[in-house]
């Protein structure tokens, strides 16, 4: 049985919570155990900025954080869910995503589907799935898609196509094709990568992502290879001879 984890960054068991239970009981009909993480009833602290997690690979907090991390690292497909605050994810969900600063720099999610759920009775849907749709590619993740309901549809059920092609990519993850914005950020990733630390080029030399155009082979155009490999190149030339090394081009 696939392993897929849920987190919820709403204190209330609501409209958020609501959908991933929809959510729940039709992946079970694939075979697929859903676990729901309520951010509120971990202990999550605000992020130090101190940068350690990336300079030398550990956090100097002590909480539920990296048993959250690790729980996500196993699992097969990931849902991040939060109700709308004033334009954005909720403050709990804002904070757990500021402490996996490290996963930018060294991704830990490279395979995995992550699906985007968000729920409004105001404005800001679409900025909210937009931002948690940036952060799962930052993750090394496969954009799996969103979902939103507002003040206009929140009693609509969730639909077997709406999470068609989650379950897709939780079958079949190498079908996955990244866009043109996520190839260049993977070339920024490693061209960061190539000239912040010695920690972050190993982590990718081991991953051998240092000589691919993406985390893993996918199908890319043409044109995307030859935009994304230029920005890339010239973003390491300027970095200097480490980030322009010729093996990393």
């Amino acid at each position: 049985m696939k392993k897929v984890v849920a987190l919820l960054g709403s204190k209330r068991r609501v409209n958020t919570y609501a959908l991933l239970m929809q959510i729940k009981d039709l992946l079970a009909e694939n075979d697929i155990d859903l676990e729901i993480l309520e951010l509120y009833r971990f202990q999550i602290k605000d992020c130090a900025g101190c940068t350690v997690c990336v300079s030398k690979g550990n956090c100097i907090l002590t909480d539920d954080v990296q048993q959250i991390m690790e729980q996500m690292i196993k699992a097969d497909g990931i849902i991040l869910a939060s109700p709308v605050y004033l334009q954005q994810v909720s403050g709990k969900m804002k904070t757990f995503i500021d402490r996996t600063c490290s996963w930018y720099h060294r991704p830990a999610l490279t395979g995995k589907p992550v699906l985007c759920i968000a729920t409004t009775k105001g404005s800001g849907l679409k900025p909210t799935l937009s931002y948690l749709e940036n952060v799962a590619t930052q993750w090394g993740a496969l954009n799996a898609g969103s979902i939103g309901r507002s003040i206009f549809n929140l009693e609509k059920p969730i639909g077997k196509r709406e999470i068609a092609r989650f379950l897709q990519l939780l079958d079949h993850p190498e079908s996955y094709v990244p866009t043109l914005h996520q190839l260049i950020e993977f070339e920024v990733q490693k061209s960061l990568a190539l000239t912040l630390s010695e920690l972050d080029r190993a982590y990718w030399d081991t991953h051998k992502w240092i000589h691919q155009p993406y985390f893993y082979p996918c199908r890319r155009t043409p044109i995307k290879r030859a935009i994304s490999g230029s920005i890339g190149r010239l973003m390491r030339k300027r970095m200097g001879p480490k980030a322009g090394d010729r093996r990393s081009n």
